[in-house]
């Protein structure tokens, strides 16, 4: 009888520990939080324009509506990584320099119609500097997800605002007061590289232009952009 007691005890030792050695063999390790330091990162992707609009009084007095095909958005930045700073959550900092263009797809002059008087001209470019304050959620896998947002300023370019067969009626810019969002996920593939999908929300507001003819009037540059990119710590 004691014999069979101290058999089973034996075996139920040796179980746990096998159980045990398996636990620690295939559970996951948390991803570490990140180390303080430096970074570079790039990023490009699509970009979605709102309509825009501008006053003109050649070849008519009319309010011109503008319509954007799909652009795209490129950039880069330089910042520093704060690491955790409350639990599963940093801190980035980071400076912010941005592309976009886009071309127009319509004009509608005075409410006519797009395109009622001939086909589009121009594009619309914004080139911006940004300083963007991000939040990282450690979420214990090589997966990060982030939010923020940031504020500068942007030079609008409405560049060859036209109609075919009637010329150039709007070639103007104006350098605003900038504001954008920020959300995103980041995949570790390497400890000092992140590869990011994010969203982006960008708005310059009161961009002031005056038409070739004469009239100033002002407008919104507003846009979302989805892209991917990726970070290098150093």
């Amino acid at each position: 009888m004691k014999t069979r007691i101290s058999g089973a005890v034996l075996g139920a030792v040796l179980l746990a520990g096998g159980s045990a050695q398996a636990a620690d063999i295939y559970a996951p390790e948390p991803a570490p939080a990140a180390t303080p330091g430096w970074y570079f990162s790039g990023f490009g992707g699509a970009n979605w324009v709102d309509s825009t609009d501008f006053d003109i009084t050649a070849p008519v007095a009319a309010n011109v509506v503008n319509a954007y095909d799909t652009g795209f958005v490129a950039g880069g930045a330089i910042g520093y990584d704060w690491g955790a700073i409350s639990g599963p959550f940093g801190m980035r900092l980071e400076g912010e320099i941005s592309y976009r263009g886009n071309d127009v797809a319509s004009h509608n002059v005075g409410g006519g119609g797009a395109n009622a008087l001939g086909a589009a001209l121009g594009e619309t470019n914004v080139i911006a500097g940004m300083a963007n304050m991000l939040f990282d959620l450690n979420t214990g896998s090589p997966f990060e997800l982030y939010a923020g947002g940031g504020v500068g300023v942007a030079n609008v370019d409405f560049d060859g605002h036209g109609i075919d067969g009637v010329g150039v009626v709007m070639n103007d810019d104006d350098t605003v007061f900038a504001w954008q969002l920020i959300a995103g996920v980041g995949f570790e593939i390497m400890p000092n590289m992140v590869l990011d999908v994010q969203y982006r929300y960008f708005r310059a507001d009161d961009v002031s232009l005056t038409a070739v003819s004469g009239v100033s009037s002002t407008t919104d540059s507003e846009s979302t952009a989805v892209g991917a990119g990726s970070r290098w710590s150093f």
